[in-house]
């Protein structure tokens, strides 16, 4: 399983959890007090929710199959709790806890209040996984980099290798033509004094 996986899936149990919280709320709300607010959070939360499971969707088509199956089981799970929400709103209708002007109007601006910062909460959220699938993007991409220079790295060092093995197989040659020179030399010494010795014998029986 992916780190990026995990955390999205962290933050989905975390999610399902204050999603029953407030649905246990609801379904027990019996008048009085500010339903409205609890109704707005609840939808909020399941439309993190919904964008939460697209975004694990995604990651898992690229996984294994292990993790398509978890997505398909959250799916089933949030479609039940959006159900159990939609009961619970029109319960809290029908019992007309949003009734009455003046109060309504102050729903209304809690509403809007709640609303908005869900709104903000929801664009922080989305910042957050923007910036971890870049940071990847950017760790994949230095990954082949390294990959890249470790190959030039070997060609150089095959090359280097290749270099000092014809500078010794010259060394060698030469060492070879040096010691054939000095040979070489020793016989033309020898045969110059071969030559000397003879001329020397001739000229001393002519003189004789």
């Amino acid at each position: 399983m992916s780190s990026l996986f995990d955390r999205y899936d962290a933050e989905y149990r975390t999610l399902t959890s204050q999603i029953q919280s407030s649905l246990s709320t609801l379904t027990t709300y019996s008048g009085g007090g500010d339903a409205g607010s609890q109704v707005t959070l609840c939808s909020g939360l399941l439309k993190q929710a919904d964008d939460l499971i697209k975004q694990m969707d995604l990651e898992a088509r690229a996984g294994d199959r292990e993790l398509q199956v978890k997505c398909k089981a959250y799916k089933k799970t949030l479609q039940a709790l959006r159900k159990d929400f939609e009961a619970a709103r029109g319960r809290v209708d029908r019992e007309g806890l949003l009734a009455g002007a003046g109060k309504g109007r102050e729903d209304r601006n809690r509403l809007l209040q709640t609303t908005d910062n869900l709104g903000r909460q929801n664009d922080t959220l989305d910042k957050a996984r923007r910036v971890m699938a870049e940071t990847e993007d950017v760790a994949l991409e230095i990954t082949e980099e390294l990959g890249r220079n470790r190959e030039k790295i070997q060609s150089a060092r095959s090359k280097v290798l290749e270099v000092s093995g014809m500078t010794n197989q010259a060394r060698r040659l030469v060492h070879s033509m040096s010691k054939r020179e000095t040979q070489q030399k020793i016989m033309m010494y020898g045969l110059a004094l071969v030559l000397v010795g003879a001329i020397v014998v001739v000229v001393y029986y002519m003189q004789k």
